[in-house]
Order: C-alpha cells, then sequence, then structure tokens
C-alpha cells in the first residue's frame, strides 16, 4: 500500500479454479488484525511486524521492509484500511488482498489522504500469514461507502489441487512478461488491453481503481509508448493459477522512472493481468 509514509459497492471475490472460498478466512482475520495493529501501536510496529523480512514495498520507489520502517520512531500519524475484494490461489498458499486506506494526523481525525492498497500475502511454514508485497496508491475520496470484504461462510471440499513445474511457470510467465513489454513499449499502456482479465482493475496515482476495459482504456491512453522493463520478482503459486510480478522502469524510457506491480491469473490456459499498479517516480 502507499499507507503512506509521507485503508464499491457489493461483494467481489475471484474465485479461482479449484480454490476453497472460505479458506480466505485465514487471510481476511490476518489482513483485519494488520489494521489493528497499526491502529493501536502505529504504523511502524504493524509493517515490521506483518510483512516478510524479503517483502518488497513501495515508496513509490521499490524497497525493503526496513529501508521503509526500520527507522525509529517512524510515521506519527494514523493509517486505517481494510479490504474490499480478496482472492486466494488453489494451492491455499498465496493470497491477496485489495481496499481502501485512509490517512489522518491521529486517531478520530479527519482523514488527510484516501487511497487504495493492494498487498500479495503469503503463508508461512508455521501456518501463519505475512505480506510479501505492499503497494498502492492516492486518490480523492470515493464518492459512496465501500463494502468491507466478508469471506463466505460453510464448509466446502477442497479437491486435488495439481501442483505444477514452479519453474517452467516462472519461466513462461517471464515470457510473457518480455511480450507484454514489448507491447508496451510500442503502443504504450493500450499494449496492456490484450492482456486484461475479465476483472482486471487498473491503479494509477490520483485516479480511484478503474475496472472495465471502458475505465481501463482512458488510464491507459495517457501513458506513452517507449517504456521498458524487467522484472525483479516473480512468483507463482504452486498450483500455477496466480501469480504476481514486480519491478521499476528506468528513467532513460519515455514516461519516466517508475515501479510496477502485477497479479496474474490463469484465465483459459492463459496467463492475464488481474491488477496492474504503476507508480511514477519523483522527478
Amino acid at each position: 500500500m502507499v499507507r503512506p509514509l509521507t485503508t464499491l459497492a457489493g461483494l467481489f471475490l475471484v474465485a479461482v479454479a479449484g480454490a476453497q472460498t472460505p479458506a480466505l478466512e485465514p487471510v481476511l482475520q490476518a489482513e483485519l488484525a494488520f489494521a489493528r495493529q497499526a491502529s493501536q501501536a502505529g504504523i511502524r510496529a504493524a509493517f515490521l511486524a506483518w510483512l516478510a523480512e524479503d517483502a518488497r514495498v513501495f515508496t513509490p520507489r521499490m524497497t525493503t521492509v526496513q529501508a521503509a520502517y526500520g527507522t525509529a520512531p517512524g510515521d506519527p500519524g494514523h493509517l486505517a484500511w481494510y479490504p474490499e475484494a480478496m482472492g486466494l490461489a488453489a494451492s491455499g498458499d498465496l493470497a491477496w488482498s485489495f481496499g481502501p486506506w485512509t490517512y489522518a494526523a491521529k486517531p478520530g481525525a479527519p482523514a488527510l489522504v484516501h487511497g487504495h492498497f493492494l498487498s500479495l500475502w503469503e503463508r508461512q511454514r508455521t501456518g501463519g500469514w505475512k505480506v510479501v508485497a505492499d503497494i498502492g496508491v492516492s486518490h480523492a475520496a470515493p464518492a459512496e461507502p465501500i463494502e468491507p470484504f466478508a469471506a463466505p461462510t460453510g464448509t466446502a471440499l477442497r479437491p486435488t489441487v495439481a501442483v505444477v513445474d514452479s519453474l517452467g511457470a516462472v519461466r513462461t510467465l517471464r515470457q510473457v512478461e518480455t511480450a507484454l513489454a514489448m507491447a508496451w513499449a510500442e503502443r504504450g499502456g493500450l499494449g496492456l488491453v490484450p492482456w486484461l482479465a475479465r476483472d482486471a482493475r487498473l491503479l494509477r496515482p490520483g485516479s480511484v481503481p478503474a475496472r472495465g476495459e471502458v475505465a481501463i482504456r482512458v488510464l491507459l491512453a495517457k501513458e506513452p509508448a517507449g517504456s521498458r522493463w524487467e522484472p525483479a520478482q516473480v512468483q507463482v503459486a504452486p498450483s500455477g493459477d496466480l501469480a504476481w510480478t514486480c519491478g521499476e522502469a528506468p528513467a532513460s524510457v519515455p514516461g519516466g522512472a517508475a515501479s510496477f506491480l502485477r497479479i496474474w491469473t490463469l484465465e483459459a490456459g492463459a496467463w492475464k493481468v488481474l491488477f496492474d499498479v504503476r507508480l511514477p517516480h519523483p522527478a
């Protein structure tokens, strides 16, 4: 989240192939506990507790947890957030959460900044969950209240989930990223359109998250051709149906330096972009 260093009506749930939707409850509870600790103990303490040691964070430059939050006493402001949408890999060990955040000078004070965050969660060997990537944007206050996500209730049997060739899956997704980078270099942001998932979201600073091809095209049309990047990290769930990539475009390309994070989902056997976040770096 650019849960600042300086949290839609209806529910949105991506049910990936074979996923047991009630299994999202532990991730939801982890997200809520994370937000509760930030409210009670402060931003720094919460982020150091809930982010993995090697997590990617964006400020907007891609950096480490210690570089972003390790210096005491940390940001004294009050940060609040909650998820409005979540998704889970069929293997049950990689998940994402997405929702609104607000930043105020202190608890109970008026919000100074509004925005949306996007986080990747990974199940740890201990069985708990930690954030492995955290990014977000700021924008104007939402026009309508945003409903919080509620994990489905009841029980469901998890079908047998095939474990894919992880190295092969990562290699394939890197090839897809290369093809996308070439299309973006030729057509600008509109080069992303063929890769959009059915429920794709686009996050850009200053704009509420765009959903639907028409709204997404409006934002993408503003991004010039010529930008190139190489993913700094690629992670694919063992079930091969959910993945994320991140990296940075250099300052030498049109549009200037920027960080990006994408969540990929498998649709009809092809990788599609479920979330695309791009954060330009200050000049």
